[in-house]
């Protein structure tokens, strides 16, 4: 009975679960005598199931956090730069008054440009039956329409390539462990700006379509909903330079005295007052049909 409920340790040693615990004894050396010296382990060799899984981690670890620091605030630099290439692209635009050319929006389909006559032809119908072709552009030809299309076009091609330069990094640097618990909110807090971003665009152009009876206006977006699509391109813009630079710079060795504190509140006072300004002269920019109205009838007074 006590053999069956507590067997020897020598049947429990000679069993394979036990057996894989064991370090495993390297190969008795071949040279006829019986002295029992072992050989030592080549490279490559493991003796144990626990060194196995420790070098197969090994194999598949991350970079440094140095080096890995450096690649994220390398790509996060590029984001930066496409961000205020579409900023500027959006400003030709607006300057152009292509804004309002094209009357729908699809995520795919739209990515793929009219190529033969008669899908000109179709698109520009379309464009037809919105106010600004109605009230300003009534005139206009198909050669005109297909300039202010492709410059409407670009900027949202443009607006693609952001969302793919932010998303497939930081997926694949999520995916290698490049990316700290830090910079992890970081990275999903900027790719969820840059889809609302891109929402937000497709929300202030609808504003300038929806037709309205009684009014004989030059069709135009919402002035609060473009300030709002300008400022969250600022605000990403600027998470992504100041990200990249907190990664790429070293800390500053400054000592906290009263003028550097001064210092940083006059600088962050500074950026918040160009922010500003840069939103309000875009509800100027839309209003300024009635402030030249509002002046044109107080000189005749």
């Amino acid at each position: 009975m006590q053999r069956l409920l507590f067997p020897p340790l020598k049947t429990l040693l000679g069993s394979q679960s036990v057996r894989l615990l064991v370090p495993r004894a390297a190969p008795r050396t071949q040279c006829g005598c019986s002295c029992g010296i072992r050989r030592p382990l080549r490279s490559g060799q493991y003796s144990t199931v626990s060194e196995v899984a420790l070098q197969s981690g090994r194999e598949t670890a991350s970079l440094p956090s140095k080096a890995a620091d450096r690649v994220v605030g390398r790509w996060l630099l590029v984001c930066s730069g496409t961000v205020a290439g579409a900023v500027i692209l959006g400003g030709v635009t607006r300057l152009t008054e292509s804004g309002l050319s094209m009357v729908d929006w699809h995520l795919i389909k739209e990515m793929k440009p009219p190529t033969s006559q008669e899908e000109w032809e179709t698109e520009f119908q379309k464009y037809q039956q919105f106010p600004e072709f109605k009230i300003l552009n009534h005139n206009m030809t198909l050669a005109e329409f297909k300039f202010i299309w492709y410059m409407e076009y670009s900027h949202r091609m443009w607006g693609r390539i952001v969302g793919l330069a932010y998303i497939l990094p930081a997926a694949y640097f999520w995916r290698k462990g490049w990316l700290n618990r830090g910079m992890k909110g970081r990275v999903l807090a900027l790719c969820a700006l840059v889809c609302f971003q891109g929402l937000l665009g497709w929300y202030m152009v609808k504003s300038g379509l929806e037709e309205k009876p009684d009014s004989h206006d030059i069709p135009r977006v919402s002035q609060y909903r473009l300030a709002a699509h300008l400022g969250s391109a600022l605000v990403l813009y600027c998470a992504s330079l100041w990200t990249s630079l907190s990664l790429l710079l070293p800390q500053h060795k400054l000592p906290e005295t009263r003028q550097l504190l001064w210092l940083r509140r006059f600088a962050h006072g500074t950026a918040g007052l160009v922010f500003l300004t840069a939103l309000s002269g875009r509800i100027l920019l839309i209003r300024d049909g009635l402030f030249s109205l509002h002046f044109q009838v107080e000189s005749l007074a």
